[in-house]
């Protein structure tokens, strides 16, 4: 009520028939309700959309989403009712349910593929939206309502199943491999909703931060790119080193925002060998990579352990900052895309694998070891002839070292089933019944 008030002793005592005028028109816009909540906001110096204040003017029945042909989601779990509890509902910069569920609206996906079609602005859109937000990670994770994220980043107790045994070359079937993390910083909007000033606002916290890396006398030394700034020579050396930072263009993460003012506030991290970089003010403040393209047979051990020695620099170099991640415990480290909360880490593994790629059943066995195999897209397609790209299927709900044991034993499954296949074997034995 104070909300209101407040607005109320605006509108009858304010000093000139201007302001006066300012108000009855914000009433007639949006609504009373919505005044109120918006007046209060703005007193805050929080903003929300115009698009978003214009859908104020209509009802929620008149303004709920075509949703009938989509399969994302979202589409799957907002109903009218859900919708018109939302639509009041907005975050301190501003979100609104209207601009979370837009990218599942223009883009509405394929029933075989669990899009979510939602993003969010801000932090706080997870707990604002929770009602929408909720019942999606269950449904793609089997994160309930009341569950725990917890994390686990010591790496001695990793096992790597394929180093003890010297009767094969690893070699013939793991060709590359990486491992990277999403992050947002904590107070600020994501890029799906920064302003132009909050998202440079954002690159040089990050500048600073990654200037200990780049003044480090050890393997994280390297540079620091504005992409703004960058000539053509310098991104073309990029390209060819695989670490260049280009513009999003599916049409999922173009109607969500992130690739507003391209390249302004966009930079990147890369150092000396090649093999660790990160990318500012993507699809998200922070994505930050170790890699490898010639898994030798220590190499993916190489990938981990960089990995997580960048992290903990990263971590030392923001407090010197004096910023943070942002984290919930329930859902753990937030990001644009629900799909990457949680442990916000993917690792991938190029794997040969001529004779299992031909079975039909690949796809049963993957599933199985709850894994999952994506197209391979790289120019060089004889180089990765019958290679397929394993990835964790969970970010959430596990510890780090859960996913990553997960696939390291999910790798080592899939090499000893392709040599079983070498042998003249079968594989029925491999297949759940």
């Amino acid at each position: 009520m104070s909300n209101y008030s407040s607005f109320f002793r605006l509108f009858l005592h304010s000093g000139t028939n201007r302001k006066k005028w300012q108000v009855a028109v914000l009433t007639s816009s949006v609504g009373l309700s919505a005044a109120g909540l918006l007046w209060h906001q703005y007193h805050h110096r929080h903003y929300a959309s115009s698009y978003s204040l214009h859908l104020k003017r209509y009802s929620a029945s008149a303004e709920y989403p075509e949703l009938t042909k989509h399969a994302n989601l979202m589409a799957r779990q907002l109903t009218p009712q859900m919708y018109a509890k939302l639509r009041d509902r907005i975050t301190p910069s501003g979100y609104t349910i209207d601009d979370a569920i837009q990218v599942g609206v223009d883009n509405p996906g394929v029933p075989s593929r669990q899009y979510f079609g939602v993003s969010a602005g801000d932090e706080e859109s997870y707990k604002m939206f929770r009602d929408l937000f909720d019942p999606l990670v269950r449904t793609r994770y089997d994160h309930g309502p009341d569950s725990r994220q917890y994390h686990d980043v010591d790496t001695s107790k990793l096992k790597y199943p394929f180093e003890s045994d010297s009767s094969f070359d690893i070699n013939k079937y793991i060709l590359s491999s990486r491992m990277r993390a999403t992050r947002n910083l904590s107070g600020f909007t994501f890029p799906t909703f920064s302003t132009r000033a909050e998202r440079r606002r954002v690159e040089r916290k990050f500048n600073k931060i990654f200037q200990q890396f780049t003044q480090a006398n050890n393997e994280f030394n390297g540079n620091y790119y504005r992409l703004w700034m960058i000539d053509e020579e310098i991104q073309k050396r990029l390209a060819n080193d695989g670490v260049f930072l280009y513009k999003p263009q599916t049409m999922s993460w173009l109607s969500s925002g992130v690739a507003r003012d391209w390249p302004d506030g966009r930079a990147l991290y890369v150092n000396n060998d090649k093999n660790i970089f990160a990318w500012i003010n993507q699809k998200d403040h922070l994505r930050f990579v170790s890699w490898s393209t010639n898994n030798a047979k220590n190499n993916l051990r190489s990938v981990i352990t960089k990995f997580f020695q960048g992290i903990v620099l990263l971590a030392n170099a923001m407090k010197d900052e004096g910023v943070s991640f942002a984290h919930d415990d329930h859902f753990g480290y937030l990001t644009t895309c629900p799909a990457n909360i949680g442990t916000g880490l993917k690792i991938n593994v190029y794997i040969k694998l001529p004779l299992l790629t031909k079975d039909f059943r690949l796809p049963t066995i993957i599933k199985d070891l709850k894994l999952t195999m994506e197209e391979i897209m790289d120019p060089d397609t004889e180089g990765f002839k019958d290679c397929i790209d394993i990835s964790n299927r969970d970010r959430i709900g596990k510890t780090e070292i859960e996913i990553i044991q997960q696939v390291l034993d999910g790798v080592a499954k899939l090499v000893e089933i392709e040599r079983q296949l070498e042998a003249g074997g079968k594989i029925d034995e491999y297949l759940r019944r």
